[in-house]
């Protein structure tokens, strides 16, 4: 059997940008009049084979990937499908469901509501209908915004989810921030505090999720990688969706936010965790 130098493999792809990727792939095709991804996905295997294929893909396809995945068969893998959708931006998502109907030939927000349901259901489907990523912060709505969270919520017996969803996925990042600021005058607890009292299972945590993403994205990913390296048994393939998915998009600034929280940067976190394939891709 031929030896497959995975070193060289690991050097090449991950110090490439994924257009430089393709081209090589492109190259690879022409010279040996064999498909390059069949190629590797022979040749390796295991987390390096997860690494290295999902190199290839473009975020938005990985991201679509990812998503079709956590859905696809018996069960569905919730704490994916909560990542992929609360943590990215209406303008990602956007792309990653025009990619995934060319990838899979269906209607991204049917495959999730046929998968989920209830109050869970209806938050994944308001924020993947987004359409317009906007930025704008409407100053006449933010004590309205607040004081309707407060009142849907911690004011009342029960919780107005509807009011939250509503509130939570149409407005802008900019608005939110100022709307969870003034949301403290109203409620003795802040926005996260008052998720945890009022829901409970998925629809906490996406809730949970969203509103950490809409106050500091990279450290959210931070914290789902100091978490996922925690422990005896790392989860590798959390390290490795966030790692690959974030590559191209704010790896760096992830980076910092780590090594803020772990007073290690994310290198030596990978390297002391997990094996040799996914810190080099760092």
């Amino acid at each position: 059997s031929v030896r497959v130098d995975e070193l060289t493999i690991i050097d090449i792809l991950t110090r490439r940008s994924y257009s430089q990727r393709r081209e090589i792939a492109f190259e690879y095709e022409k010279r040996s009049k064999k498909d390059m991804i069949t190629a590797l996905k022979g040749a390796l295997s295991g987390s390096l084979e997860a690494v290295i294929l999902g190199l290839m893909k473009s975020t938005a396809q990985y991201d679509a990937s990812e998503i079709k995945g956590s859905i696809k068969g018996l069960g569905t893998d919730e704490e994916t499908l909560i990542e992929m959708v609360c943590s990215r931006s209406a303008e990602e998502l956007v792309e990653i469901k025009r990619v995934y109907k060319e990838l899979f030939k269906k209607e991204l927000e049917k495959d999730v509501a046929g998968d989920t349901s209830g109050d869970f259901r209806s938050l994944l489907l308001a924020l993947a209908k987004r359409d317009e990523p906007s930025n704008i912060v409407d100053y006449e709505k933010i004590d309205q915004d607040a004081r309707a969270l407060y009142e849907a919520g911690v004011k009342r017996k029960g919780t107005d989810v509807a009011t939250w969803i509503t509130i939570m996925s149409e407005r802008s990042v900019p608005h939110l921030q100022k709307v969870f600021d003034r949301y403290k005058s109203y409620s003795p607890y802040d926005m996260q505090e008052s998720i945890r009292k009022e829901v409970k299972g998925d629809l906490e945590k996406s809730f949970l999720t969203l509103v950490e993403c809409f106050e500091n994205k990279q450290q959210y990913f931070a914290n789902r990688l100091s978490e996922a390296m925690k422990g005896k048994s790392a989860k590798e393939k959390v390290v490795t969706r966030i790692v690959v998915s974030r590559c191209e998009v704010d790896l760096m600034k992830i980076r910092t936010e780590f090594k803020k929280l772990n007073q290690k940067s994310l290198y030596q976190t990978i390297t002391e965790t997990l094996k040799e394939t996914i810190r080099r891709s760092c």
